[in-house]
């Protein structure tokens, strides 16, 4: 149970981080709050690309056989 929800609460905590660095502060605090707010964007795009490319074939020719009849 915990191994599941560790990883969402990782990147909930982090997204809080970054909300909370970018009101209260200047400079430093906002690359950091853009650093924070960057990573659940980076994760999603991640798991989008990783689930388009195992849903394709490697090569669509050779993956359909030829009606030769």
């Amino acid at each position: 149970m915990i191994r599941l929800w560790l990883w969402p609460v990782v990147i909930a905590l982090l997204s809080a981080l970054g909300l909370i660095a970018g009101l209260v502060s200047d400079g430093a605090g906002d690359w950091l709050s853009w650093t924070l707010l960057a990573v659940p964007v980076v994760i999603g795009c991640h798991g989008l690309a990783r689930g388009r490319a195992a849903k394709q074939p490697p090569n669509a020719a050779m993956a359909r056989p030829a009606n030769r009849s």
